[in-house]
């Protein structure tokens, strides 16, 4: 689980972890731009618009580990193999194999190492879209009143959290208008609206998933989780988010949402408002 790349990562590097850090295959890493110690950590959870209170840069997404792949741990919570440093001062210890480190890094030093794939401001991403947790999906609504023969609204059961206006988007899963992407111009849980009339009409008992801050296309808002493995459909995005541009949207899939994008330019500024 977790990030992959689907194009435009120019290299792989290794990189040191921060001690005491818990790093996930697939995260999204960064070095602490507020007080950068000796490695890598999990970017996290946005805070502030644009993420403008910690200003942390995408480095790029884990794919690997110095460490041999019969000693990793596995996480059921996270469906996804991690790695732990230890803590600041802590010695390293004698029976852990520490390998295939490349590049000027010491052989012998015994500390954990990821293998990075590099993310520039043209790298597309791939990120599933989960409600709060790994393997958890976004709720499939169930309209409770249909259009009225307009095609642009309908009302629901509460989706996972109140839609951000223009930035969000209606997904119908079933009925007349099945397949069909429409981007939200309402601020509800509930009731929905778009600009543009779906072509059928919106019946009672039609299914339809609405998820915040992600557009079809273009600029969009996303929250990751604190390990940087998804996209958390749940965030309220009101106040702290990441601002990427999306590629591809598919929602197509129960289980299996996910969204191509780049992150937005801003995302790699260290000094900003």
């Amino acid at each position: 689980m977790g990030f992959k790349i689907v194009e435009g990562t120019p290299r792989q590097f290794w990189r040191p972890v921060e001690p005491g850090e818990v790093l996930y295959m697939g995260a999204i890493v960064s070095v602490d731009t507020a007080t950068p110690l000796e490695g890598i950590q999990p970017i996290g959870a946005a805070a502030g618009a644009s993420n403008t209170t910690n200003k942390d840069i995408p480095m790029g997404v884990v794919v690997g580990f110095n460490t041999l792949a019969t000693s990793r741990s596995f996480s059921t919570t996270n469906n996804a193999e991690y790695e732990t440093q230890v803590a600041a001062g802590t010695p390293y210890g004698a029976t852990t194999t520490y390998t295939g480190v490349e590049g000027p890094w010491a052989k012998g030093d015994k500390q954990l190492m990821a293998l990075i794939s590099e993310i520039t401001p043209t790298t597309v991403l791939q990120g599933p879209i989960f409600n709060g947790a790994v393997g958890t999906a976004p709720t499939v609504c169930t309209v409770t009143t249909g259009c009225g023969g307009d095609g642009i609204g309908c009302t629901t059961g509460s989706a996972d959290v109140a839609t951000v206006a223009n930035f969000a988007t209606m997904y119908m899963r079933s009925g007349a208008n099945k397949g069909i992407y429409r981007t939200l111009t309402s601020a509800s849980a509930t009731t929905h609206t778009w600009l543009k009339a779906m072509p059928g009409t919106i019946a009672v008992g039609d299914t339809c998933v609405a998820i915040n801050g992600l557009r079809p296309y273009g600029l969009a808002l996303a929250q990751f989780d604190t390990e940087a493995l998804y996209i958390d459909c749940a965030a309220a995005l009101s106040s702290d988010y990441y601002i990427i541009d999306v590629v591809e949207l598919d929602l197509s899939e129960a289980g299996n949402e996910h969204v191509k994008f780049r992150f937005n330019m801003d995302n790699f500024c260290a000094v900003r408002a």
